[in-house]
């Protein structure tokens, strides 16, 4: 069985997309992908035994296409269902295995314009409809005014239920799209957890000289409001009364790192923050290894309460404490788990408390450290979660057959 996957990024560099390729290749499965080049770069190449066939465009009209997708100036779904088509031609692929719902509306064009009897699995990499709702693009001109939520809400109910099958990151995920009239048995969970053997590859990649004098907590991830470092930096004045030595790194960009600096300069506290800057993917492991404790400070929303971040379980896999706030999947599994404290989101005072108790206690961090390392090892990681995405295609291998 041939899978053809459609990504609408650069490939590699999307930990879950290459983790499923893994998963699918060893299985005994052939895929092939096609995703965009923004650079200069081969037409086709591979990645492991997978063929890339890359689309070359610049990166500006891709994002403008993209965000004036399932509005009045709808060209998108349309320029990829071309692409997608001579795909399919080209390497005869069974399955279409498609990335983000705003990329299927091409995979049903493929199946209703271009009347192909292919198979037609989603991959639900986010809650992308809540997303709208905090993406800078869709609430700012010209998107706050060609992009209508309420369309979208309807559109996300009527793709998904034209899917033959979906996948989504986590449970609370699948009861969200039940909720919503969509048939559970549609959906496999394949969980953001970590690969153990891919991340500990690149652990030696680079070095972070860990200062023991200090006591460094560590965010890693894409900067913006929805992320809550806003609630990280206006605790360290309370936290610094407790923890003189309390370092933050914070590594990554994003559009409100200029909003985060300009605040912590009015707190007083830019000594106690390093703003790392973007990082490849490789040495975010020795960041991780030359912390004490690891945060996951996302608000509380519909979007964050259906996803779960990769983060979440690399912190696990190096015994790192969490400090995370009560988004539903990664309560449930800190305090199942016990690896970490859990505080209110935009709580900065809770969450201080949190930092402190950890800073207090050596014990507790290594027990928590010990918990989440323990739990990934038996639970959360990728050979577990990749057994339902084997499972799903071993099922849909049979309904080709048929």
């Amino acid at each position: 069985m041939r899978i053809g996957m459609v990504l609408d990024h650069e490939f590699p560099g999307d930990i879950r997309v290459e983790n499923e390729i893994i998963a699918l290749e060893n299985a005994g499965f052939e895929v092939f992908i096609i995703c965009f080049d923004f650079g200069i770069g081969s037409t086709v190449e591979y990645f492991h035994r997978t063929k890339i066939v890359r689309i070359k465009i610049n990166k500006s009209i891709k994002k403008k296409l993209q965000a004036l997708t399932n509005t009045i100036f709808n060209f998108y779904p349309k320029y990829w269902a071309k692409k997608i088509n001579k795909f399919i031609d080209n390497y005869k692929i069974d399955v279409l295995h498609i990335h983000d719902l705003y990329m299927f509306g091409a995979g049903i064009l493929i199946k209703e314009k271009y009347k192909r009897k292919i198979l037609l699995v989603g991959d639900l990499h986010e809650n992308y409809v809540e997303g709208l709702k905090k993406y800078q693009f869709s609430n700012t001109f010209p998107g706050k005014f060609l992009i209508s939520i309420p369309k979208w809400e309807k559109s996300e109910i009527e793709w998904i239920h034209k899917l033959d099958y979906a996948i989504t990151v986590i449970e609370e995920a699948v009861d969200r799209y039940e909720s919503l009239g969509l048939d559970r048995r549609k959906f496999s969970v394949v969980a953001n957890y970590v690969n153990i053997d891919e991340y500990l590859k690149i652990l030696n990649a680079y070095e972070v000289r860990k200062d023991m004098s200090l006591f460094t907590a560590t965010y890693l991830g894409v900067f913006d409001t929805h992320r809550g470092l806003e609630s990280v930096v206006r605790s360290i004045p309370f936290i610094k009364k407790s923890v003189e030595n309390i370092k933050f790194v914070l590594v990554g960009r994003g559009k409100n790192l200029e909003s985060l600096k300009k605040m912590a300069g009015d707190l007083d506290v830019l000594n106690n923050i390093s703003f790392e800057g973007w990082q490849p993917h490789e040495k975010l492991p020795a960041y991780i290894n030359a912390s004490d404790i690891c945060l996951i400070p996302h608000l509380k929303t519909v979007h964050t309460d259906n996803t779960i971040p990769h983060k979440l379980f690399q912190y696990m896999l190096f015994e790192k404490p969490v400090v995370a706030t009560n988004c539903n999947p990664i309560q449930r599994i800190v305090e199942e788990t016990k690896c970490g404290l859990i505080y209110e989101n935009k709580n900065s005072y809770q969450f201080a408390e949190a930092v402190i108790k950890l800073y207090n206690s050596e014990s507790l961090r290594q027990q928590m450290g010990t918990n989440g390392k323990k739990a990934v090892m038996e639970k959360y990681n990728w050979t577990t979660t990749s057994e339902n995405l084997i499972s799903m295609y071993q099922i849909i291998g049979e309904d080709i057959k048929k």
